[in-house]
């Protein structure tokens, strides 16, 4: 490179505005597929996931830099049951993840061992993991040992390589204490590149209830209510079906919600409030075109259409705040608390401490 090609190079980079720069770095993205056994045992840690998920979430977000959340679900049974799988690939979703939780039942089952391969098959293999920087992991909750009696061409111990193959760490967690589970377990953290760890039978998700919990379910409320959805019609639609959905949540999992939608920073796609002005202005300028102005807005000039989004986003960011408090508050009475900890939640988040100090992300 000639000298006025390098002085040329070291101007263009000095005159780059921050923001571009900024753009040019990518956060690291967490992949996390939890592999979970959805016969009748386990109805303890399938009802604590739906209650816990939003926290689980906001825990693997609080990673420094802060990382690129991606969710996929593998429910297993046997067979003879309604179904061996279930594959529900990977989304930053929050809102989705929840509702593929919600469609899970702890049923069927009856003698001991399930299609544990046939699960970690999927996991590995009908999910689409990234690629590049950041962390890959499987989750492996159950109470049994997996099948070695069927012909079928599935074999956990080979699916467990597959993933170390490809840079996916697989984390066993037991629930209960049967012997040949933890076997098997143990031989899988060992393959798997992961740590073994067991957890009470139901799941180790209590219910921990706060005096801030109905104040925080309130919030998720009212921060669900400060979205105003773009995009088409159809997009519109399920944008109010999602708000709708936070807003019949029970209260112990509307809670966690708020403190995951406080630190987010999108509560969810095409929101017409977070988008600069002048997308706001061609955003209102399509919605005309296609059915009308959302809900919020319609008979409202572009002016006031635009004052009353900005309106919306200092309403949330005060809310936001609030949640904020609150959830030190709740973590503070948790952390004081004599009752039972939240095993799943402590066994996921430090199997990610670890391996996020390969990654770079700090927890």
């Amino acid at each position: 490179m000639t000298s006025l090609a390098l002085a040329m190079g070291v101007l263009a980079a000095a005159i780059t505005p921050k923001a571009a720069i900024a753009t040019q770095v990518e956060r690291p993205r967490v992949d996390v597929t939890f592999v979970l056994d959805t016969t009748g045992s386990m109805g303890g840690l399938i009802e604590g996931a739906k209650r816990r998920i939003w926290s689980i979430a906001r825990r693997i977000g609080e990673g420094q830099p802060r990382p690129e959340l991606r969710i996929a679900l593998v429910a297993y049974r046997d067979r003879g049951d309604q179904y061996v799988t279930r594959v529900f690939d990977f989304t930053s979703d929050m809102d989705d993840v929840y509702a593929n939780l919600m469609s899970f039942q702890a049923e069927g089952g009856g003698d001991t061992p399930e299609h544990v391969s046939a699960a970690l098959s999927d996991a590995v293999h009908k999910v689409s993991w990234s690629r590049g920087r950041g962390m890959r992991v499987i989750f492996l909750v159950g109470d049994a040992p997996p099948h070695v009696d069927y012909q079928d061409g599935f074999d956990y111990r080979r699916h467990v390589r597959e993933a170390a193959q490809r840079g996916i760490g697989v984390e066993p967690i037991q629930c209960g204490g049967d012997a040949l589970t933890a076997s098997v377990w143990h031989e899988v953290a060992s393959l798997g590149g992961g740590t073994y760890a067991r957890i009470d039978a139901d799941g180790g998700m209590p219910t921990r209830a706060t005096p801030v919990d109905a104040e925080l379910a309130r919030l998720n409320g009212e921060l669900a209510a400060t979205v105003v959805g773009g995009g088409s019609v159809a997009e519109r639609a399920k944008t109010s079906r999602r708000l709708e959905a936070r807003a019949a949540m029970a209260a112990p999992a509307a809670a966690e919600a708020a403190s995951y939608f406080a630190t987010s920073g999108r509560l969810a796609d095409k929101d017409l409030v977070d988008m600069p002005v002048e997308e706001q202005k061609r955003e209102l300028a399509a919605a005309k075109k296609d059915g009308g102005a959302p809900g919020q807005l319609q008979g409202k000039s572009d002016p006031e259409a635009i004052a009353y989004l900005a309106a919306q986003k200092a309403k949330r960011a005060k809310l936001q705040s609030r949640v904020v408090e609150l959830q030190k508050e709740r973590d503070a009475i948790l952390a004081k608390g004599a009752g039972p900890k939240d095993a799943f939640d402590e066994a996921v988040v430090e199997s990610l401490r670890t391996r996020g100090k390969d990654a770079g992300i700090r927890y």
